[in-house]
């Protein structure tokens, strides 16, 4: 007799987090990236209080200092520690890693207190050999997720883990500023730790460390095999990924440009991490200050990602590239141009928003450009050259900014103040700007132009229109009425459809009553197919696939020749109906049943859509016949069609007319008809009228 798997079993989780092992190793993978975080934000902080009393370029050069020393040992290391880490025992290195890490900055605040002639050579090598740690902690990890979870979630996984990473850092902002303003009530409760060295971001920073370690004690990670063992001796680096990756670009225009603006993005990323601390003190904040900019930065990054692939759908991808980089490097300017804290936080909410939507832009058009064989490679060196990119300009900002200098200009009664660290920010700003025109023309060679300019495709894009739809919509713009009736089942629909096309044919107009699906000899075929109850095994994609089939045809071959004639189209059902009865109903996602809806029908949208809302169990009661195979559906799946379709009211109440469905036919005829008047154009045309003498009258019944 079987029984079922356990809660968290892998085989039976839904959700990678919902597997108890990758849980508790996700767990420690945030209380260590936030550990991360939060020590290069103190280290940064402390640095810069440690030179404080020397020169400029001293202050400058120990705050760059910290960060190469956080970022250059992967570059120079990875190889040996990766090598090292594959014969340890992967448990007890991550155990011990944080152990040794949350030691080493915890021992910072405490040999600054003891010897404090030593404060920042300390600072330094404890640093360094954090990151040294940390070597072997991070393929420890990296190795042990696919054993913890099904391979049909290690993606998921990974996903979780990077944004994980990165996730903490505005996290670990937030809380260093609020510790940066927690300890000056602290130091005044307690004297001795009023020193800078006190730093109780260090101090907490450890406890997240051993936190981290005590959640990986007890987790199951099965043993491996080193690969002395199994014979495999490779290594690789970031080194190795730069130099051996970029004979595999390729040789076309559009690669060298994502490439040439992704690496011109992390240049200007570490200007601003290697000046950011320094120019922030000039702005009259201290850590708290630097901790708000940090976190904008790494904030607007997330934002950027997250809105990347939803941001302008209307909009070319090449041309969305290289203007989120050039509004990167104008805000990066002008945030190195105006000595303004807030003005600062916000332009540097800017950079990162801009910078994470070309990131996640330039890395998906990278994957459609490279061929399969050559796309790891070709990612191994983007990552790997990012970090040397950014490693480079961290080390030379703060240099360029001590040699620059500070200066003071008078502009009439007021006094304009350049800091060596705002000049940076400016020329890193102009040249994030120039880079990403320049990339932009590569990416453009040779690329096929709509014709259209930069401002009228962002016009459209912003009011979500294709300009090609558009163009096509101007062109053959219909000159008849388009009226749709739209409701649930049973609410008066063929009912009010006919009544209505009786009536204005009545009036003199040319009026075509029609339906979907079925009004086409494709459409009445696919009509059986959709509605007959023995076709159960039908999908809902596959649906929404037969719909649209049924909608190009019918507009192709019935809506739009009428309505080009100058005819009163009335159609019983449109695009509205699939909205409401596939994406609200069959749960799917909304949006892309919209764009297949408007690519079959060629974007025609309704003067006047009509809905009939009835309650579901009111209209269903009112069939006479079998029900088809929509029809009988259950009450629940009729409740959702209904809330759907009057959600699409709400969205656009100027195109609809909601009705009670429930109410007697001719009190709802004569409330659609006094709508139905003011889109009328005259049934007589005005030649006629020159003729006769005479002006159409439009009965009211």
């Amino acid at each position: 007799m079987s029984r079922s798997a356990p809660l968290g079993a892998p085989s039976e989780a839904r959700h990678v987090l919902a597997i108890s092992p990758f849980r508790r190793l996700w767990i420690s993978l945030s209380l260590s990236s936030l550990g991360d975080w939060l020590s290069l934000l103190a280290l940064m902080s402390l640095a810069a209080i440690f030179t404080a009393d020397g020169s400029r370029m001293v202050q400058y050069l120990a705050v760059s200092g910290v960060v190469v020393i956080k970022l250059a040992p992967p570059i120079l290391l990875s190889p040996l520690a990766g090598v090292v880490a594959d014969r340890l025992d992967r448990r007890w290195t991550m155990v011990i890693g944080d152990i040794l890490r949350g030691l080493l900055y915890v021992s910072i605040p405490l040999v600054g207190l003891a010897f404090p002639g030593f404060a920042l050579e300390w600072l330094l090598i404890a640093n360094l050999l954090a990151e040294i740690v940390a070597l072997f902690w991070a393929p420890a990890k990296d190795a042990t997720v696919p054993n913890l979870v099904p391979k049909k979630f290690l993606e998921q996984a990974n996903q979780i883990s990077l944004l994980t990473t990165y996730g903490t850092a505005p996290v670990a902002a937030l809380l260093f500023a609020a510790l940066a303003s927690a300890s000056n009530v602290l130091g005044a409760l307690v004297p001795s730790m009023a020193s800078p060295e006190a730093d109780v971001a260090l101090y907490l920073n450890g406890v997240t460390f051993f936190i981290a370690a005590i959640v990986i004690v007890g987790l199951p990670i099965p043993k491996h095999k080193s690969p002395a063992e199994t014979g495999d001796t490779s290594d690789s680096g970031i080194l190795r990924a730069v130099f051996t990756g970029w004979r595999y670009l390729g040789g076309t225009p559009l690669v060298r440009g994502l490439v040439l603006g992704l690496l011109g993005a992390f240049a200007a990323g570490g200007a601003v991490v290697g000046v950011s601390r320094i120019h922030v003190e000039h702005l009259g904040a201290g850590n708290a200050g630097f901790a708000v900019v940090f976190a904008a930065v790494f904030a607007g990054m997330a934002l950027g990602m997250l809105a990347g692939p939803r941001v302008l759908k209307k909009f070319s991808r090449r041309r969305l590239f290289g203007l989120s980089l050039t509004v990167s490097g104008l805000a990066l300017l002008l945030a190195g141009a105006v000595p303004d804290m807030v003005f600062t936080a916000v332009l540097t909410g800017v950079l990162g928003m801009g910078a994470g939507i070309a990131w996640v832009i330039g890395l998906t058009m990278l994957g459609h450009e490279v061929e399969d064989a050559y796309r790891g490679r070709v990612f191994a060196f983007v990552h790997g050259a990012a970090r040397v990119v950014l490693v480079a300009s961290t080390a030379l900002a703060p240099l360029a900014a001590g040699l620059i200098g500070d200066y003071s200009f008078p502009v009439g009664a007021l006094t304009y103040d350049l800091y060596g660290s705002g000049a940076v920010l400016m020329a890193s700003g102009l040249l994030a700007a120039i880079v990403a025109l320049v990339c932009y023309g590569q990416m453009n060679k040779g690329a096929s132009d709509s014709g259209h300019g930069l401002l009228p495709e962002l016009s459209a894009a912003l009011r979500g229109v294709d300009l090609a739809d558009e163009d096509e919509q101007q062109q053959e713009r219909p000159s008849g009425v388009f009226i749709v009736v739209e409701g649930g089942e049973g609410s008066g629909k063929s009912t009010q459809v006919r009544e209505l096309t009786v009536w204005l044919r009545d009036q003199g107009f040319e009026v075509l009553g029609t339906r979907q699906p079925g009004a086409t000899k494709l459409g009445m075929r696919l009509r059986g197919l959709l509605l007959d109850r023995e076709n159960s095994h039908i999908t809902p994609r596959a649906e929404v696939l037969l719909y649209a089939a049924d909608k190009a045809d019918h507009i192709d071959q019935e809506i739009l020749p009428a309505l080009r004639r100058g005819a009163v189209v009335i159609s019983d059902r449109y695009v509205d109906s699939m909205l409401a009865y596939q994406g609200v109903g069959r749960d799917l996602d909304p949006e892309e049943i919209r764009e297949i809806a408007d690519w079959s029908t060629r974007g025609v949208v309704p003067d006047l859509t009509v809905l009939l809302d009835v309650a579901p169990e009111d209209g269903l009661a009112r069939l006479g016949r079998p029900a088809d195979r929509i029809e009988a559906e259950s009450l629940e799946f009729h409740k959702r069609v209904r809330q759907g379709f009057l959600s699409l009211a709400r969205t656009d109440p100027d195109r609809y007319l909601v009705l009670d469905g429930g109410e007697p036919q001719d009190k709802v005829g004569r409330e659609i008809r006094r709508r139905v008047r003011s889109l009328l154009p005259d049934p007589v045309p005005s030649s006629s009228e020159a003729v006769t003498g005479m002006i159409p009258v439009i009965r009211n019944d």
